[in-house]
């Protein structure tokens, strides 16, 4: 009882859920609504654009704004960024933890099928994809997977040292999804799941719900958990919990 009392003191002010902000975008052949917290910050600097609708066709999908990040080639819908800030000690200037959040239509690979609408066939192709960036000698960017290039530099120090590279004496990977939960928001069913170290092998966890919105493109929302100092258990709760917040406003309608 105590802990909870306290713990918005310990985990800091994040999103504002008594300032939402109701927004929408085309996707295809559905339309997609969401609510955002309020309290997110603000870095003076203009923010890309996203746009309103995107077309699922190809030749036309590839006309917007195409990004890559990691195992992924997507349009980003939204970017939405919150701190949580303490005491101004604490922290960098109060700073204690953040929560970055992402709304993306990911155009898929080849390698594994997947179909509109069908849970089971879009956990088989991300276990697919993860494990083919992640883990092999060679990914489709002609780079070896993070965590096969971290094995590799642990058993060979000589190696790299002679590269110039001081070699870490502890194994650090990328820890995959241990687990794809179906998770019911308004009405449709969810892919759920979440990645440890995505990006910088460590404490970061990303939390993952991803849609078949059709056989060749999959909708993730991604929330980018990093805490600064302090009780990282109890603040990754917190973001957690923050995100399934957010999460439970989003509706996902066809037609």
């Amino acid at each position: 009882m105590i802990k909870q009392l306290v713990r918005p003191v310990l985990t800091g002010k994040g999103p504002n859920f008594s300032d939402l902000t109701a927004k929408e975008c085309g996707i295809g052949d559905f339309r997609l609504q969401y609510k955002l917290p309020g309290n997110s910050i603000y870095t003076g600097r203009p923010r890309k654009p996203t746009p309103e609708r995107v077309n699922l066709q190809r030749d036309l999908f590839d006309t917007y704004r195409v990004q890559q990040k990691f195992n992924r080639t997507f349009v980003q819908m939204e970017f939405e960024w919150w701190a949580y800030r303490g005491l101004f000690l604490q922290g960098y200037f109060g700073k204690l933890s953040e929560l970055i959040m992402d709304i993306d239509v990911n155009r898929g690979e080849s390698h594994t099928p997947f179909v509109a609408g069908d849970l089971d066939s879009l956990e088989s192709y991300l276990k697919k994809d993860y494990w083919e960036y992640y883990e092999t000698e060679k990914n489709r960017d002609g780079e070896p997977g993070a965590n096969w290039q971290a094995r590799y530099n642990f058993d060979n120090p000589d190696e790299v040292r002679a590269k110039g590279y001081i070699p870490f004496d502890t194994l650090v990977l990328v820890r995959l999804p241990e687990n794809y939960d179906r998770v019911s928001i308004n009405g449709e069913e969810w892919l759920h799941y979440a990645i440890r170290g995505e990006g910088i092998p460590g404490p970061r966890i990303t939390y993952y719900w991803a849609y078949p919105l059709t056989e060749s493109y999959y909708l993730t929302f991604s929330f980018w958990l990093t805490t600064e100092i302090g009780n990282r258990d109890m603040r990754a709760q917190r973001m957690y919990e923050d995100a399934k917040r957010i999460m439970s406003m989003v509706e996902l309608m066809k037609g």
